[in-house]
Formats: C-alpha cells, structure tokens, sequence
C-alpha cells in the first residue's frame, strides 16, 4: 500500500499517451491538407508535452512525506515547473497559467491578488524537488530502487522489473514480463523460440515443428506403396520408388523402340523373357531406322562441309580488300598530315608578318632592334659552346657527369629513407588520433560489431577467439577501461553463449585514482529493433579480486558473464541486424571525485 504522502498515477498512463501521439502523427500525412495538419501538429505537441509530464509522474511514490512547500496549493500535487508570486507562495507553472486565463486571479492561500507580471520561475524548488528521494514505478514487480527523482529516466532505462514483450510478438507470443525475465523466456518458455529439427537440423519455431516434420524431406516414412520397406527418409524413399520398389508402374525397357508394356516393376523381368522375340524385331526395324537417318546426315553435313568452304573463300577475298584499302587509308592520313603542317607553318609566317606590320607602325626604333637581335645571337652562341664542352667532358667514363650523377643518386637515397621514417611517424599518429576520436569519457562504451559470422566463425575455429573493444574513460583524467567479448562463449559458455566482460586498463592518471574500483559496471546487448528489450547484467566490483585493482600491466584479468547470453536468442532474433551486434557498457560516474 503506498504511503500516505505518496503521489500517484494510474500505470500505464505514460505509454498509452506516446503511442496515441505516434498514430495521430503517422495518420496526418493521409488525411489532411496542409492547413489542417499544421492545426494539429500544434495540438499534438501539446499532447506531447501532457505525455512527459505524465512519465514523470506515473506512478512516483516518495520515500518520505512530502512537505507542505512542495505541493500547489492549487491542484494538490507536487509542484510541476514551479513559480514563485508576490505573496511568496509557490505554484504549479500549468495551473497559474489557467487562473490567469479565467482572469481576476488570487491566491487560495492568503487571498491576494495575482499578477502575471509578478511570477518568476522558482529555481531553488525544482532542484530540491528533483533530488527528492522515490520508489522506482516498477517497485510492485520486485525492483527495490530508491533513487533522487531526477535519476528515474535513466533508471527505467535499464531496470530490470521494466515489463517488456516477447520479441518474437510479430510470430504470436503475446508474453509479457520482466526484462530480466527475457533471456529466460526465450531460451526455455517461448513456444516461437527457434528450435532445431530433429531430422535436417534447420531452425525452426517451435509452434511449427508438427507442420514442419509433415514436409520434411529428413524425417522417416515408410513406402507408401506398402511394399514393407520402413523406417526411411523422404529422401530415400523418393530414390527407392525410382529404383527400387517392386509395386512401381513402369514401362518396358525397349519403348522406345515401340513396346508398350506397363506394369509393376515385379512383372517386368517375366515380360521381357515372354517378348525377347518382339524385343529383337522391334530392335531391327529401329536400327534400320537409325541406319536410314545417318545417311540423311551425312549427306546433310556434306553440303554444310562445301558451304563453309565457299565462305571461307569469300571472307579470305574480303580480308584482302580491306587490307588494300587500309593501306590507301594510311596513305592519304600521311598526305593530310603533311597537308595540316603545310597549313599551320603558312598561319605562324601570316602572324610574325602582322607582328610585323604593327610594330613599324608604332615606329619602333629599328637600330634598337638590331642591337637586342645581336645581344640575343651572342648569347645562343655562348651557350652553345658551354653545352658542347659538358658533352665534351661527360663522353668519357668517370666524367664530371658520373660524378654529379652519383652525388645526386646518394641524396636521393638519404631523402627516400627519410621520407619512409615521416611514413611511419605519421601512420602511428594517424593510429593515435583515430583512438581518440572514438574514445568516450562519460562512462559509456557504445561498440558496433560488424562481419558478426565471420568473426563467429574465426572464434569457433580457433582463429581469434575474443575481441576487444576501443578504450572508453569516466572522466578526461578518470579511470581507463574496455570491454572484451567471446563470440563463442568462454569457460562455461564455450559453445553455447555469448560471453561478454568488462576489463580495467593502465592509465595515466591511475595515481591520483582512488583503489580498488568500486565503481557499479552494467552490461548490455542492444534491441536493434523496437529498443525496448535490451539484455542487461549489472554488478559491483569484488575489491579483493585483482581485476580491480590498480593495473600493473597494460590490463587486469577481465571480469564479467560468462553465460551472458544464448547464441541461439543472439542469431535469431532482433540483436542481429546486417550481420551487425551492439554492444553497450555504462560506469556509473555519479558518486565520482575528480582528481
């Protein structure tokens, strides 16, 4: 029974309230003009404010009596977004707003007149009431909580006595129960969960194995010719009816060459002794006919033989052609070519020559132009002789070429080796930053897992049996941590589980931490479908076990579940999407001092 100072609210509330919001959402786009829907998004923002205003309070029970201060005088209840007036009192913001709206407003308490000018929000309030201790809402399924009010979202986050549905609902399990009750129930009381046939080994759910072992191809029958062959396969019934089974209709071994015998296959050895004179002739008049028509091909064939022959003469004569008039191709190219040079020497002499024209028009000083055309030839000639005495000196072996050449060669090598050195440098940085960039340093680790069958398979054979995470941190200088996963279980839950654990790491703040690590760890496998069914496990340190105490190496010995979960409720469920996991581990940071 809730205590007497408690606040309730009638459960269910809240949901019912978020999913009438998504429906009357989802139908706008398909029944209104944009007028009209523009009405009532406005209507159902409000509605949707009501919908968190009523998550907030659903359901809270206060560990202890609420105080006078901390409730309207108006509506009774705690206050909601309180503000404070003139006379000193404290209100719920909601219903000030409706007094003001009725006009002539006063205060139930003293009777004074109220302004709306005079209102402010009341700030000290709202912290002390969010730090107000309560009951979690699914105290009445067995959760135990007492919490500070402004902590119950997170908590229903991942509480445990959170009633959630079966993930197999879409198939027809209509189940209903806690979360941490979810595990069990689809490893052992799901009548959907996947099972494995008997027979084929194929998953299957378990209400469909009757209607899945009626069309088995695996699951033993007997003859249904009922000629006493029994407990057999499908499979092997189907090849005894096509090879063996003496009460099978089958025709005479010489139909095609025109018996028509049909009978139980018992019957045939006594027709084909009683018709071996028929069988014969029937055998004779059919290669007679065999005969006839390989005649027909061959002569067929011959003519083919003499047409292709003809063909090929005619493709030689073209090939020929063609390789002519190629030839008078290239030819006229090469005339063309000629031709477009002819061309373009012609256009460069047309403007040198209007080059020309233009600067005696400007009457440019032709004896200046003389003497620079003089400088410039004396200049082509100096280096023409410079470049003729380097050949000169290079043509011998062991010149000043060979020289500078393998100066050049060992500067060339200094420079590669350094550049390999800046490759290398920058790889680890590159390495170092991408680390840092998906570090996190709130406590959270959010690890996407990606190739979930390859790196299932690499674990079964042997290859690489677990993966770690990327480090994630409680604070810029807290605690260093990671996780580390077995795909194929380990210890117990080699083979048959997913076992998932949490791992202290060597920081470089681990001197100013406080030791051994105490802080609440939670592990969680992620609902990549409605988000609503997260498998979770939650413990508190051991400080006498080594994994959490202060690292001496790079890691302690990791810690956690072993039997985490099934690998069957993993593979067949919504945990797995695009051959993609989540995985999600929270370090409760709240009651941390910073060094």
């Amino acid at each position: 029974m809730p205590h007497p100072g408690a606040v309730t609210w009638p459960r269910g509330l809240p949901m019912m309230s978020l999913f009438i919001y998504v429906i009357f959402i989802f139908d706008l786009s398909f029944k209104c003009s944009p007028a009209e829907a523009s009405g009532q998004l406005r209507r159902g923002r409000r509605r949707r404010k009501q919908a968190q205003y009523d998550l907030m309070h659903a359901g809270v029970q206060y560990v202890f009596s609420l105080d006078d201060r901390y409730k309207c005088p108006i509506c009774s209840s705690v206050l909601d977004a309180p503000r404070q007036t003139s006379c000193g009192h404290r209100f719920c913001n909601r219903c000030l707003q409706q007094a003001f709206r009725k006009g002539n407003a006063h205060c139930p308490v003293d009777k004074e007149v109220l302004s709306a000018d005079e209102v402010f929000r009341d700030r000290c309030a709202e912290k002390e009431i969010l730090q107000l201790v309560i009951y979690c809402p699914n105290k009445e399924f067995g959760c135990k909580e007492q919490l500070p009010r402004n902590e119950l979202e997170s908590h229903l986050q991942e509480c445990k006595y959170t009633r959630v549905e079966c993930v197999h609902k879409d198939q027809g399990c209509d189940a209903l129960f806690t979360r941490h009750h979810l595990a069990e129930h689809l490893e052992k009381e799901c009548t959907f969960r996947q099972v494995s046939c008997k027979f084929c080994s194929e998953g299957i759910p378990l209400a469909l194995v009757q209607d899945h072992l009626a069309q088995c191809p695996r699951a033993m029958t007997s003859c249904p010719n009922e000629c006493g062959l029994t407990d057999v396969t499908k499979e092997q019934v189907d090849q005894h009816l096509l090879e063996d089974c003496p009460l099978v209709e089958v025709e005479c071994s010489y139909s095609g060459s025109g018996c028509s015998f049909k009978g139980q296959r018992s019957q045939l050895e006594e027709h084909n002794a009683l018709s071996m004179a028929e069988h014969l002739s029937m055998l004779t008049a059919s290669l007679a006919r065999l005969e006839l028509s390989y005649s027909e091909s061959r002569r067929e064939l011959q003519e083919v033989s003499n047409q292709r022959d003809l063909l090929q003469n005619t493709v030689e004569q073209q090939v020929t052609e063609i390789t002519s008039l190629k030839q008078k191709v290239d030819k006229q190219d090469n005339k063309i070519g000629a031709l477009q040079k002819m061309v373009a020497n012609q256009t460069d002499k047309l403007t040198k020559f209007e080059e020309d024209l233009t600067s005696a028009a400007k009457k440019v000083d032709v004896e200046d132009q003389k003497r620079d055309l003089v400088a410039v030839k004396e200049t082509v000639r100096r280096t023409e002789n410079r470049l003729t005495t380097l050949e000169t000196k290079g043509s011998g072996g062991g010149g000043l070429f060979s020289g500078v050449a393998g100066e050049v060669e060992t500067q060339l090598a200094s420079q590669d080796r350094q550049l390999g050195i800046h490759d290398v440098r920058l790889a680890e940085m590159d390495l170092r930053f991408q680390i840092l960039e998906t570090a996190s340093f709130d406590g959270t680790l959010l690890w996407k897992i990606k190739d979930y069958t390859r790196r299932k398979h690499e674990a079964v054979t042997g290859r690489t049996l677990s993966l770690y995470s990327q480090p994630f941190y409680t604070s810029r200088n807290g605690y260093k941590m990671c996780a580390r996963v077995y795909l194929n279980g380990d210890g117990m839950g080699k083979g048959t589980h997913m076992s998932l654990f949490f791992v202290v790491m060597r920081g470089d703040y681990d001197a100013l931490l406080p030791w051994p690590f105490r802080q609440k760890v939670t592990l969680m496998l992620l609902d990549q479908d409605q988000g609503r069914r997260h498998l979770s496990d939650t413990f508190r340190p051991d400080p006498t076990s080594s994994s959490f105490k202060r690292p001496t190496s790079d890691m302690n010995i990791a810690s956690g579940c072993p039997l985490f979960v099934s690998q069957a409720v993993v593979e067949g469920s919504p945990y797995l999407k695009d051959d993609t996991i989540f995985i999600k581990v929270i370090v409760e940071t709240s009651d941390l001092v910073g060094p």
